[in-house]
């Protein structure tokens, strides 16, 4: 059980779990690195119909998060609740997401992570900078705290727009009063956040002015926009108590969080600055994996996630893709 502002997680597990899951403890990496790996966490809005059947929701790593944090998060995988509750369906895709890739890297590390949105958590995790139950933590915590700006500044939606270059829809969205482009994803499609009654202007503009393919995404908020202003904030705060991995060696991993002017490898603290402005600031995919040699290997984190698989149809890029397990 933890707390924070007033709000209790969890039931009656008060500590860590004495095997704990994350990369820096003593099962875990030892050696050398996988020079040419690079792994991409996705956030929490992506599509986990395709995860509804697989074996992978019944893996040890998962129940044992789900005990340590009292949620079922076999369920809200399967039932893919990340509208309402983002906190404990963000935390579940950072749960599966790190035991999966786990897995592949007993004995070495990946070259770099690639944490979009949400996604950074696990991947700091992986890096061994913080315990995965921390993150999974903080995440929960991390969704009150979207929905409190939510409340603050208005209900937000988010849409997927599909077909026109990114600068095509840029330029749109720069005339809709209550629309930012929350994210870059490929050539052709970005993520937009816009306030909840700017959402039927803003299809009915896109459709019509650049034919573009408006696609709702099941999330209840907009995130990497003005609408979460103020979030960072109070993560910095939620941050503090964090327990720091004293052994951890950040600079063995390169880290990317898709919003970074320069990625690569960080020190702890801004690891830590870098954690808590995700959710405010826009990110871009595709300038993220662009900026990788030919010979990198990406390893998609979840088996059926397609991010990689949309980039590679898309057109951007000709990087060869691994499932990581």
């Amino acid at each position: 059980m933890f707390s924070y502002a007033n709000r209790v997680y969890g039931g009656g597990v008060t500590a860590v779990p004495a095997s704990s899951m994350s990369l820096a403890s003593d099962d875990a990496v030892s050696g050398g690195t996988s020079s040419h790996e690079v792994v991409m966490f996705p956030g929490g809005g992506i599509d986990m119909n395709n995860m509804r059947e697989t074996s992978l929701l019944e893996t040890s790593d998962l129940r044992r998060m789900s005990d340590f944090l009292e949620v079922d998060f076999v369920s809200k995988l399967a039932k893919g609740e990340v509208g309402s509750a983002p906190g404990p369906y963000q935390a579940s895709v950072a749960a599966l997401t790190y035991a999966c890739t786990r897995q592949r890297y007993r004995g070495a590390r990946p070259k770099a992570v690639i944490g979009q949105s949400s996604g950074v958590w696990a991947a700091a995790a992986l890096m061994g900078a913080i315990w995965i139950e921390d993150a999974c933590k903080l995440l929960m915590i991390r969704g009150d705290l979207i929905a409190e700006a939510s409340a603050r500044h208005g209900e937000g939606r988010m849409l997927s727009i599909v077909g026109p270059a990114p600068s095509e829809t840029a330029a749109v969205v720069e005339g809709i009063e209550g629309c930012w482009v929350s994210g870059v994803m490929t050539r052709s499609s970005v993520t937009l956040g816009c306030r909840l009654e700017a959402r039927e202007d803003v299809e009915a503009t896109l459709s019509s002015e650049i034919e573009a393919n408006v696609i709702r995404l099941p999330i209840d908020f907009a995130s990497h926009c003005p609408l979460m202003a103020g979030v960072a904030d109070e993560m910095k705060k939620a941050m503090s108590d964090l327990e720091v991995i004293e052994s951890a060696d950040t600079s063995a991993v390169e880290f990317y969080d898709c919003f970074t002017v320069d990625p690569g490898p960080v020190s702890t603290d801004d690891l830590w600055e870098r954690l808590a402005l995700n959710i405010e600031k826009p990110f871009d995919l595709m300038a993220t994996v662009q900026s990788f040699d030919d010979d990198t290997l990406f390893v998609e984190s979840l088996p059926n996630a397609g991010i990689f698989n949309m980039i590679r149809y898309s057109g951007i890029s000709r990087k060869r893709i691994v499932k990581a397990v």
